[in-house]
């Protein structure tokens, strides 16, 4: 069950697949393996929860978070200062990543 639920948390289907098959041999119920899919999507989601409820804070706004609804696209740590991706709810602009993306 946990092998099947890391599989969900890493996004890979070869991983997910090979797990449901050893589950089932070992007589492991679809609903059983049902239930460790939900608990992994919810304990993946709370991260990227958390991660929109601090921009919306940053930002002061209330983005559209609806199924369908499409993330800007830019790329990570890529913005400049000049463009406001660095202020912070103080108005002071935020340090500089010190290596690469979120590092």
């Amino acid at each position: 069950m946990v092998a099947i639920g890391a599989a969900i948390a890493a996004n890979c289907e070869p991983c997910f697949k090979y797990h449901y098959d050893q589950a089932r041999k070992l007589g492991v119920s679809k609903e059983d393996m049902a239930r460790a899919v939900a608990t992994a999507q919810r304990v993946k989601d709370a991260p990227a929860k958390g991660m929109i409820e601090l921009a919306e804070r940053y930002l002061g706004v209330t983005t559209a978070r609806g199924e369908g609804a499409e993330a800007p696209k830019s790329s990570c740590c890529g913005a400049s200062e000049a463009d406001g991706a660095t202020d912070t709810p103080t108005g002071r602009a935020a340090a500089p990543a010190k290596s690469g993306c979120c590092g």
